[in-house]
């Protein structure tokens, strides 16, 4: 089968727009029951009349059952980011929903690009724990769920194609492969699948990639992330290459700092095994009295 690239935002909007279709998503990515789901904010990738960039996002405000809990009122923030570059102009953003959100935070990205984590989905889980018995906590509590939040993270590019779960098959729709176009934005679905939320899903992203409409508005999206790479994708990429470089200056420095702090102690041994005054000591290696005195 046909479909279009779910990884563009004309694609991804038009499943999440169908409630049916997006409960399935958010319960099996997530893994729960979503009782019910309702759409509070959506945000699309495009230059606005004041020439803004805004990015594809589209926040529920849901009610799911999960196996370790009964029902509960959370939102699901769905974000969309096609390159890292999206992420650094909108990292602010969830910053944002702590403020006005009264309900545990539950995210899940879907990314175009590779983290360094390999695999092809993974969820980061906030970890408690006692500060004085260092042991493990689990906790339910409205107050820390609502500064805390649970992440789920999608990689498209580490997708493979499989069918053994239905995890397996939706992962497999936002597989970056089997393209059938130059520009990427229509792939081949090979798998016949049973499953009727998939085949729902499926034919929503089959109409997308056949509809005359649906294809102009994949043809403007590409046109706009073209111009946004153009104004920001070099900017982008120094971005992230400083961030690694400064990254390893820190390790770097930590360890030049864990070699200086060794010599510093052989240094303040010798010359305390020599007589030599606590005063002396800490004028020469630069050391505090208090340090000194515990060698």
């Amino acid at each position: 089968m046909i479909i279009a690239n779910p990884i563009y935002d004309v694609a991804f909007k038009r499943l999440l727009e169908n409630n049916r279709v997006a409960k399935f998503l958010v319960g099996t990515i997530l893994d729960c029951k979503v009782i019910d789901l309702k759409h509070i904010v959506q945000e699309h990738t495009k230059f606005d009349d004041a020439g803004r960039l805004t990015l594809y996002r589209m926040d529920f405000s849901a009610t799911i059952e999960t196996k370790e809990e009964e029902r509960k009122q959370v939102i699901i923030e769905m974000q969309k980011a096609k390159s890292l570059g999206d992420v650094y102009r909108f990292r602010e953003y969830l910053g944002g929903e702590y403020v006005k959100s009264k309900l545990p935070i539950i995210a899940i990205y879907i990314l175009g690009f590779n983290l360094s984590v390999d695999t092809p989905a993974f969820v980061a889980c906030p970890d408690y724990e006692d500060l004085q018995t260092k042991k493990k906590l689990v906790i339910h509590d409205d107050f820390v769920e609502h500064l805390t939040h649970k992440s789920y993270f999608v990689q498209a590019k580490r997708i493979k194609q499989s069918v053994n779960t239905k995890l397996d098959m939706l992962l497999s729709i936002f597989g970056q492969e089997n393209f059938v176009s130059a520009d990427k934005t229509v792939k081949s679905f090979p798998a016949e699948v049973e499953c009727p939320e998939i085949k729902e899903v499926l034919d929503i992203l089959h109409y997308v990639a056949v509809d005359e409409k649906a294809r102009k508005e994949l043809d403007e999206e590409i046109y706009y992330q073209n111009y946004v790479e153009s104004m920001f994708g070099e900017k982008d990429r120094k971005l992230a290459e400083y961030k690694v470089k400064f990254e390893e200056l820190g390790k770097e420095r930590e360890e030049s700092d864990k070699k200086l702090a060794d010599i510093q102690q052989k240094t303040a041994k010798q010359l305390k095994r020599a007589g030599v005054s606590v005063k002396e000591i800490a004028e020469s290696t630069g050391m505090s009295p208090e340090e000194i005195d515990k060698i």
